[in-house]
């Protein structure tokens, strides 16, 4: 059965009936429980995590940290956000993108992430930072399961970190085609689709990027999280390696030249949110490099092609 939530807001009766009819409300009315954890630390810092001597609560709870100043996240959208997961009874950490450098999709479609991480992470603004403690059968994946190597009898405590939440297919706006040309290839690209690359030349001997379009933002910075869509290809092949428009679409990277794939780092610094750039990498740009320590891989020693938007850029 899905977890319960109450808002903590007043609802008109007809609201209140319809809630609860869905089964999702969250507890929170009256005082603060003395059964959830005590969260501390800056968004985009991994959170220090005190456990109360109390039992876990029975039911789902859900705690607004941090208010944040971006857009609402929406149904429908995939959410870009950092996530600290660990298991109430023994502290056990099951995942850590703030030490891996590499922030996690959730796509808020009812399909793929639980109804508590839906309840979590929608209608909330980019910037936000929300506590959720769930049951471990409610707490992870779709249907009510628990994850590997939890019992279904413990508690999840989970801190997000709301990056932003954006469109499958989101893309930066702009020329759709662009020529074969000075050691590039060509690049079309068809609204929300995967671009294609064609009239491939000599592999690269150096790093290259080329903006096709140019994005009117703010400049990407280091040290940020930034959105976004890509496709990467191994030097004149057809079919990608890697691409978010195969997956659940446009994903997080923190701006780090050692938590991106080779080249990526110092193509993208500075560049403004909303471009479109091509970015040739020749073979050895890394040597020895196979991938990050949030598993991004790219062929080893080999000359590649990306074609990369960017979406969107955040303070850490």
């Amino acid at each position: 059965m899905a977890a319960t939530f109450r808002r903590c807001a007043r609802m008109p009766a007809l609201a209140a009936l319809t809630a609860l009819a869905l089964a999702a409300t969250l507890s929170c009315s009256g005082p603060e429980p003395q059964n959830v954890p005590k969260v501390t630390g800056e968004f985009g810092s991994r959170p220090d995590v005190a456990m109360p001597s109390y039992p876990p609560p029975k039911e789902a709870r859900m705690k607004v940290l941090k208010d944040g100043d971006g857009a609402l996240t929406r149904k429908g959208q995939v959410v870009v956000t950092d996530v600290d997961m660990r298991i109430w009874e023994s502290g056990r950490e099951l995942m850590d993108t703030y030490r891996l450098e590499q922030p996690t999709t959730a796509v808020l479609d009812g399909q793929h992430v639980s109804r508590t991480w839906d309840q979590a992470l929608l209608n909330r603004k980019a910037g936000s930072r929300v506590m959720l403690v769930s049951p471990a059968t409610h707490g992870f994946g779709p249907h009510g399961m628990a994850p590997a190597q939890v019992k279904p009898s413990d508690h999840m405590v989970l801190v997000f970190d709301v990056i932003g939440g954006y469109d499958p297919k989101q893309q930066a706006a702009g020329a759709s085609s662009t020529p074969a040309g000075d050691g590039f290839p060509g690049v079309t690209v068809a609204p929300g689709q995967e671009p294609v690359l064609s009239g491939w030349g000599p592999a690269p001997k150096k790093l290259a990027d080329r903006t096709l379009v140019a994005g009117k933002g703010p400049r990407v910075k280091a040290g940020q999280s930034v959105v976004l869509q890509y496709t990467g290809l191994e030097w004149g092949k057809k079919d990608p390696f890697n691409s978010t428009y195969r997956r659940s679409g446009p994903n997080g990277f923190v701006m780090k030249d050692e938590a991106m794939l080779p080249g990526w780092y110092p193509s993208l610094l500075g560049k403004p949110v909303g471009s479109r750039l091509l970015i040739t990498v020749p073979a050895g740009q890394r040597p020895g490099f196979t991938h990050t320590k949030g598993a991004l891989a790219a062929p080893k020693n080999k000359p590649t092609a990306y074609v990369v938007d960017v979406v969107d850029a955040r303070n850490r």
